[in-house]
């Protein structure tokens, strides 16, 4: 089924400022979170609002949709994630959100993973950019790059402790959380927070490892083979699953997002995956036509320039454009516009030429 419309979702305008957008945002989320909408569909609507808030609240994935529409996101992977807190690495946490709202998180009943048992953190996302020629993205191809994150600590095996036992957190016994009552308009209200003791996983380390301090991760360098896709774009988002900081307490490996700028060029402009260029040839050949080489991004090409060629004629040439994304075979177009260089210097005998054609006229 295809997608509907980023814009038509959060019913804002395409023109929308981003203030606009982040209030339509917040209030269509807590019109149709699960936690407090419990309709049949409720659950699919707040995704789908996520999902649209996530690439239109971000300058370049914003950018992205509005010129390629839906495929110009997949890089970013929107609406990839599980559970409430994570579709697809959204940059903001639902608890800080509904903090917002109600002024006071999990107090009303919210649940935001880690409620019924110790939480297991999982691995926050690296992002790195790399900066390519614009015929290096037009062409794309693998590149080495070195990442410094946190990886699982090889000597404790992650678990923080010397012996690789833990003991139960005497704050939380064991939950992960930790009761709390706040003063609010309402009065007193107990509220369940995470336990600041254990950092959430019911655990505590008895005998720290040497190496990670207990903190079971150490930080390493290592290199990461990326490979950029053909007809990559400036602010294009690549994630890699996996390649990302390791979790603690036993949590998941967060991801690796690589931006990709790509630097202007003097020769070619890019719309969309078409590629438009000038070249100037001689008024001779504009008048008697002629055969000429025209520079593509991938090669040089034969064009055939008719007689009576005006300034500013535009040929197009088929196939020779920017690589379609997911696709090996197809291409863009390549426009080519005709300048006429005009003499400004002559000789004698080319000055008589011109004024017999003149005369000839």
């Amino acid at each position: 089924m295809d997608k509907r419309d980023y814009y038509e979702i959060l019913g804002v305008d395409k023109k929308a400022s981003a203030a606009e957008i982040k209030k339509a945002y917040r209030k269509l989320v807590k019109k149709y979170h699960p936690d407090v909408n419990k309709e049949a569909g409720a659950e699919d609507k707040f995704k789908e609002i996520q999902e649209a808030y996530e690439t239109l609240s971000d300058e370049s994935k914003r950018s992205a949709y509005d010129q390629y529409g839906h495929a110009g996101t997949a890089g970013f992977n929107p609406g990839g994630g599980g559970g409430y807190t994570d579709f697809g690495g959204a940059p903001f946490d639902m608890g800080d959100i509904f903090s917002t709202f109600f002024g006071g998180g999990s107090g009303f009943g919210f649940d935001f993973g880690g409620q019924g048992g110790p939480r297991q953190d999982i691995g926050s996302d690296i992002r790195y950019r790399i900066r390519l020629s614009f015929l290096e993205a037009m062409k794309g191809g693998e590149y080495k790059i070195k990442i410094k994150r946190e990886e699982r600590c090889s000597k404790c095996n992650g678990t923080g402790s010397k012996s690789g036992k833990k003991k139960e957190c005497p704050v939380c016994k064991g939950s992960g959380q930790q009761q709390q009552v706040r003063n609010t308009i309402f009065g007193q209200m107990a509220m369940m927070s995470t336990c600041q003791n254990c950092g959430g996983s019911g655990e505590v380390v008895d005998d720290p490892c040497d190496k990670c301090k207990g903190s079971g991760v150490e930080n390493v360098e290592e290199s990461f083979n990326i490979k950029v896709p053909a007809g990559a774009y400036d602010g294009m988002v690549l994630r890699f699953r996996g390649g990302g900081n390791a979790g603690r307490n036993g949590g998941a490996v967060g991801d690796l997002y690589i931006e990709i700028e790509v630097e202007a060029s003097n020769e070619f402009e890019r719309r969309g995956n078409d590629i438009y260029s000038e070249m100037s040839i001689s008024v001779y050949t504009a008048v008697l036509g002629d055969t000429v080489p025209v520079k593509t991004i991938f090669e040089d090409v034969k064009l055939k320039i008719p007689k009576g060629t005006q300034p500013g004629t535009i040929f197009r040439l088929r196939g020779k454009g920017a690589h379609v994304l997911n696709s090996e075979k197809d291409r863009g177009d390549h426009y080519v516009r005709i300048n006429i260089e005009i003499p400004t210097r002559l000789s004698r005998e080319e000055k008589e030429l011109w004024e017999e054609l003149k005369d000839g006229e």
